[in-house]
């Protein structure tokens, strides 16, 4: 597999901002908890619990809430927790209360609901964020975000991560693997993952859009942008999608629906999203879209659209999985082992 070609950095149009790099920083920690249930009342119980163990000594820096339908009909809901210093997710996790809250989640197959737990730890030097206006919204919450000009331009995303200096970031498979599914209910597995794995979230927020912004929004991008996150989810082979939650999200405290939605996705690798992304149809209809959204505005742009992207090396990424469905997250496309 080739690489892809370099790219330097130029103005953009627009006051674009990334991620900043706060001296010292090691390695970051962001935890997705999932939850599945036949219902939103099943998984509560377990939703609250989590919650409250989020307040515990070491606790996370922020928590964002995603809720989602599968495409197995499973109702589903996500707390995106993160920590700057991974150290203190070791810390956190390693508490009797929530160490032990996870080892004795119930596993019968006859139990409703199952639970993940998808933890990864790398370097901020393989992160990357970008917005276009000084909201916050993941891992930024905790490091801050700063100008930059490298945007744009097909190579953006590769160039925001320090580490594409030095590494291409190439995954050692060079198609998706065919998807695999195994019996996982009443069981305990964890997924064994290959290097460079990409995680990638992207987020649409329309809380400050003006009317007219906000019916652009709702007529314009977002039945586009649901056409490439179904594009993704469908066609693995295609884009390199190994999962994607498309979610609505919600107040953590209180369960009430915010005016955003975000689109978690694991990939093969950071080539493969930048073949689709400049490849596909659907995608470059949302490209299109968006310039021509704010190229012909007659308001003041409001919406804030943003994403953020984890290169995973081996070991970066503990993707456990507790009485799922086979078709959960990584589970139909690695090898899966008992977790205990």
């Amino acid at each position: 597999m080739s690489a892809i070609p370099p790219t330097c950095p130029h103005e953009a149009d627009v006051p674009w901002r990334a991620a900043r790099v706060p001296e010292g920083t090691g390695k970051v920690a962001h935890v997705i908890f999932g939850i599945q249930a036949p219902s939103g009342e099943q998984a509560a119980t377990y939703r609250a619990r989590l919650v409250r163990l989020f307040q515990a000594a070491h606790g996370p820096g922020t928590v964002e809430h995603g809720r989602y339908t599968d495409p197995q009909g499973w109702h589903c809901e996500v707390l995106l927790a993160y920590w700057l210093d991974a150290v203190d997710y070791e810390a956190w996790s390693a508490l009797p209360e929530v160490h032990g809250w996870w080892q004795n989640l119930p596993t019968a197959a006859s139990e409703p609901v199952g639970l993940w737990r998808e933890a990864m730890v790398a370097p901020l030097t393989r992160f990357q964020y970008g917005a276009g206006s000084d909201h916050r919204a993941g891992l930024v919450t905790l490091t801050g975000i700063e100008p930059s000009t490298k945007f744009g331009y097909w190579g953006g995303y590769r160039d925001r991560i320090p580490d594409s200096v030095t590494d291409k970031f190439l995954s050692p498979l060079s198609r998706v693997p065919e998807p695999v599914f195994r019996d996982t209910r009443g069981r305990r597995l964890r997924v064994v993952t290959p290097d460079n794995l990409c995680y990638l979230r992207e987020g649409q927020g329309w809380a400050d859009a003006g009317a007219a912004e906000r019916a652009i929004w709702q007529e314009q991008m977002e039945p586009t942008v649901a056409d490439w996150v179904a594009t993704l989810r469908d066609e693995p082979q295609r884009t390199g999608c190994l999962s994607v939650r498309f979610c609505r999200e919600h107040d953590v405290a209180t369960g009430q629906p915010l005016e955003r939605q975000s689109q978690a996705v694991f990939a093969l690798s950071l080539h493969h999203v930048e073949r689709a992304a400049r490849t596909i149809p659907t995608h470059l209809a949302v490209k299109d879209t968006f310039t021509r959204m704010h190229a012909e505005a007659q308001f003041v742009p409001g919406m804030h659209v943003w994403v953020e992207m984890l290169i995973l090396k081996a070991g970066d990424l503990v993707a456990d999985y507790v009485n799922c469905h086979p078709h959960t997250g990584l589970l139909p496309y690695f090898e899966a082992v008992d977790a205990g």
